[in-house]
């Protein structure tokens, strides 16, 4: 299984991002291998539509599980459509520390969009 989180750098130590569709990277980790890797979010320079974007570019690599801070209607809309489980990450720790959470439980489930449309943007 992998699992990809919002992050600010490239790996494990990183803290994780407070947005979903314009956030530097994502750092995946496989449950299976108990490696991880980058993936440069190439969707944060977006005019509009950054969250549906990132959602397929997760999609294309195969990711299963998605941890992120706050989801707008666009990226919950392709996060349905592409099948993606989503939880709620918990503000101001690590990569690496979102991912224990996510495997003790500790973190929401999202099933609905959190914020509204271009709330992304006011961060950049």
């Amino acid at each position: 299984m992998k699992i990809a989180v919002c992050s600010k750098g490239n790996n494990l130590k990183a803290l994780s991002d407070e947005r979903f569709g314009r956030c530097e990277t994502f750092v995946v980790f496989d449950t299976e291998t108990k490696e991880s890797f980058a993936i440069d979010n190439e969707a944060k320079n977006e005019g509009a539509g950054a969250g549906g974007k990132a959602v397929k570019i997760l999609f294309n690599k195969g990711i299963d599980i998605l941890i992120a801070p706050e989801l707008g209607p666009k990226a919950m809309e392709a996060i349905k459509a592409f099948e993606l489980e989503t939880y709620r990450a918990l503000p101001n720790i690590s990569v690496e520390e979102q991912i224990k959470s996510y495997e003790e439980g500790k973190l929401e489930k999202i099933t609905t969009h959190t914020v509204e449309e271009h709330s992304g943007l006011r961060r950049v």
